[in-house]
């Protein structure tokens, strides 16, 4: 039984990109070729990185300014907004992967790492103290 095997020619950007959300070893196996073909099509389709890890902060990034936002610490039309621009900003991503993010956006990230730190922080030393 002979295996076909797969060129890297015949996979486009469309086929590929229905994997950025996963890392690139997996996503190679899943469309049955090498790692070291994928990075090659990658970039002979201008995709220099591979945009799991953005993606993924961006999704992450989502959650915390819910979360924050079933805190209390956002109101409910701010976060709406900046979900929105976040999932704008994510699609933007998925289209064009040799997108950089924002800086307003490395800006929210920074700030939510913050809130979250100081939550934690605040949580432990309550522990400490029983």
């Amino acid at each position: 039984m002979m295996r076909r095997v797969r060129k890297k020619e015949d996979i486009g950007f469309e086929e590929v990109a229905q994997h950025f959300r996963v890392p690139i070893n997996i996503a190679a196996k899943e469309l049955k070729i090498g790692v070291t073909l994928l990075k090659q099509r990658c970039r002979e389709l201008n995709i220099p990185r591979w945009p799991c890890r953005k993606l993924k902060s961006l999704d992450a990034l989502i959650k915390n300014v819910q979360e924050l936002a079933a805190t209390g610490q956002v109101e409910e039309e701010q976060r709406k907004a900046t979900v929105e621009m976040l999932e704008e900003e994510r699609r933007k991503m998925e289209n064009k992967p040799i997108m950089d993010i924002e800086d307003n956006t490395k800006v929210l990230r920074q700030a939510c790492f913050k809130a979250n730190y100081r939550r934690k922080r605040l949580f432990i030393s309550m522990q400490a103290s029983d």
